[in-house]
């Protein structure tokens, strides 16, 4: 086993003796969770599930309407009591896997609903009556980073949805849709620290800044394009709520330490910068712009990657340096089109990531866990 190794180990180099091995090979005994055993039961679980909605499939058609129905909203309200019993008598695991439970019942409900009284709307109608009876719930019992991500990520699809759907239609609709996937991720922010500061709140600021900095990172393929004045004017109306919100999480951020403050102002502010930079300011698609998005990329992720270091977020920071590796692999190839030039660019990309790499890994030992 990898722990008997590493105790020998440890014992080998003097940090612990033989009594203290023996104390921590038992209590690692009595403490631990056989993996494959509980796998297996994992996959009976989820065969018999399986199962049963094949089953329920296959008479689909024979069951009637208001039994469909009356079995559905038995189903909600059980898992609805479930947990609010959990949640007064603090059973942390059963209210959140209730909760989660009742999150899909209520999806799965509009549907229902749609499919009973044959009613056709657009995606975002249904996400948005999902969103109307879930949001409450969640955020009054969720207690989970679990739990945070789902209910962010399905936010997230109905903003997505609700842009696509509206954002060719009239002029002002259109702007007023495109707005809010944009305001999304650091409306996910102030509203993590509105909460304040939970396993449930904290998976929602980390899924918003997940959020962010993706899509600011996916914002640099403008610099790709050319953006004409009318494509930047454009985009610019499509940021102010953006801008906005993330003004507001950034001076909200001071309610946490430090560290974090430091990490959630720096993604912000950068993030908004960088966003600006490419979609809202008209360029060229020319070697000049691409070379300077490509800067503006290192930059937003060397900031961020120094604000998480300094904070201790060694997580974020290491998925940092693992952008600007990839970025600055792909810059060569980018940027080179000959064989030989992209050859001896790549011969370059490949020395520098080698040094960040090991750059990398010396400021991981040097920071806290």
């Amino acid at each position: 086993m990898a722990l008997d190794r590493k105790l020998d180990e440890w014992q080998a180099a003097g940090l612990i003796d033989a009594s203290t091995a023996d104390a921590i090979r038992a209590h690692e005994s009595e403490t631990s969770r056989p993996i494959a055993l509980w796998a297996t039961i994992g996959i009976g679980l989820f065969a018999l599930a399986l199962g049963l909605v094949l089953v329920v499939a296959a008479g689909w058609d024979m069951i009637p309407a208001y039994v469909k129905l009356g079995v559905h909203w038995a189903m909600t309200a059980a898992a609805a009591t479930v947990v609010w019993q959990a949640r007064r008598r603090d059973r942390l695991w059963l209210g959140e896997a209730a909760l989660f439970l009742l999150m899909a019942l209520v999806l799965a409900g509009v549907a229902l609903q749609g499919q009973v009284y044959q009613v056709t709307s657009p995606v975002w109608e249904a996400l948005a009556w999902w969103a109307l009876f879930v949001t409450p719930a969640a955020l009054l019992a969720g207690r989970t980073r679990l739990t945070a991500y789902g209910w962010a990520g399905m936010t997230a699809v109905l903003a997505i949805a609700f842009a696509a759907d509206n954002g060719l239609s009239g002029a002002m609709r259109a702007v007023a849709a495109d707005n809010l996937p944009a305001a999304l991720p650091p409306a996910l922010v102030l509203l993590s620290l509105i909460l304040g500061n939970n396993s449930f709140s904290v998976g929602i600021r980390e899924a918003g800044l997940a959020l962010l900095l993706g899509a600011v990172s996916l914002a640099h393929f403008a610099w790709a394009t050319a953006v004409t004045p009318d494509d930047a004017a454009a985009m610019a109306l499509r940021l102010p709520l953006a801008v906005i919100v993330a003004g507001a999480a950034a001076f909200l951020a001071g309610k946490l330490g430090r560290g974090a403050a430091l990490v959630l102002r720096t993604a912000l502010i950068a993030g908004v910068i960088a966003v600006l930079l490419a979609a809202a300011i008209p360029h060229a698609d020319a070697l000049a712009p691409r070379l300077f998005g490509a800067f503006a990329f290192f930059g937003l992720w060397g900031a961020v990657a120094k604000a998480a270091h300094d904070g201790g977020w060694r997580v974020l920071f290491g998925i940092a340096i693992g952008m600007i590796a990839v970025r600055l692999f792909i810059v060569y190839v980018e940027l080179f089109g000959g064989l030989a030039l992209t050859g001896i660019g790549l011969i370059v990309g490949g020395a520098l990531l080698i040094g960040l790499t090991l750059a990398w890994a010396k400021l991981m030992k040097r920071t806290p866990a």
